[in-house]
């Protein structure tokens, strides 16, 4: 086991051990057989559009290619999302960039840069979407500190990534890499040179993934979509927890939703176990549910999404014919 299988490992038993402190079993079976099914028929299909929405913003960030289908891409991304909760380091990520790198002949550091843009994008909606719960109803300074921080990460990634993009001086980097290079002793130079170059030709691909940002037209396709998305995912929250009867509002949805998305940043083993619970668990604390209804109910929204992703994305796993193996060689390389 690597160091950082290790880690993942010790920040899950930790969060596992707070989870589990005086836990009151009673009332965690109880909530889970408080659970009522009346909105399940609409909590499936409202997810499994939102993964189809994402094909359409991706299409978009990829600069609306007549290559890709936006359908198809919603595809890719339902695999990559099934293995990113079974899989460590973000796997689903790489697979989808090695994946539509190789059936459509195109560069897989720059799908792998439109999809850090994404992720990007992602990020910044789940800012605002907090930043809106704690101006509706809760100013408490730990979630403002949580907010401040998303904001920092991600809005900071944005302007960074704009910034080296609008400004690029890549070539500049590299031809100054090189010069420095030519002044080593001639037995290190090939290798050094060869690793040089092959860095700064993955660095250029890479950015071409942000070339977007030079697209007014898909820049705001992709913005209006990723606000659908996160609009939607935040219904699906507050109806998964609406399913128990706790008489919440629609903000209960956006902290759940907020807390449990920034959560699958923090290293833990395969299905987020530890950072999901324990979100969910600050985010109902908010409304004083106490810390076994809010695990019952995170299992369930857990569960839920796991076996539909799990469903769909399995399939379409199947379909594209590429193996576990072939994945896992993708996440090495």
């Amino acid at each position: 086991m690597n160091k950082k299988k290790i880690f993942a490992l010790a920040i899950t038993l930790i969060l596992l051990g707070f989870i589990f402190y005086k836990i009151n079993w009673a009332e965690l079976l109880q909530t889970f057989k408080s659970f009522d099914f009346k909105n399940i028929w609409l909590i499936l299909p409202l997810y499994v559009l939102t993964l189809y929405i994402r094909g359409i913003r991706w299409k978009a960030l990829l600069l609306n290619d007549s290559k890709y289908s936006s359908l198809h891409l919603g595809e890719v991304f339902t695999v990559g999302s099934m293995l990113n909760v079974f899989l460590p380091a973000r796997a689903g990520d790489v697979y989808r960039a090695y994946y539509l790198g190789s059936v459509k002949n195109e560069k897989k550091m720059k799908v792998f840069g439109s999809i850090i843009l994404e992720r990007t994008l992602d990020g910044v909606s789940v800012f605002f979407m907090l930043l809106a719960a704690i101006l509706l109803y809760c100013r408490e300074q730990w979630i403002l500190n949580i907010a401040y921080l998303i904001g920092v990460i991600f809005i900071g990634s944005l302007i960074a990534f704009y910034i080296i993009f609008k400004f690029n001086k890549i070539d500049l980097i590299c031809n100054g890499l090189t010069g420095l290079v030519n002044k080593l002793p001639q037995k290190f130079f090939v290798r050094i040179v060869f690793a040089v170059e092959n860095i700064c030709k993955h660095i250029k691909s890479f950015m071409e993934g942000f070339e977007v940002l030079d697209y007014p037209k898909y820049c705001f396709i992709a913005i209006l979509t990723s606000i659908i998305i996160w609009g939607i995912e935040a219904y699906v929250a507050f109806l998964i927890v609406d399913s128990f009867s706790l008489g919440l509002g629609f903000s209960a949805g956006l902290f759940v939703l907020s807390l449990i998305s920034f959560s699958t940043m923090i290293p833990s083993t395969s299905v987020f176990l530890g950072p999901y619970q324990v979100a969910y668990i600050m985010a109902l604390g908010i409304f004083s549910i106490e810390k076994s209804t809010a695990l019952a109910i995170s299992t369930v929204h857990q569960t839920l999404l796991m076996i539909m992703l799990t469903v769909i994305g399995g399939f379409y796993l199947l379909k594209f014919n590429i193996s576990i193996k072939d994945i896992e060689k993708s996440n090495s390389d």
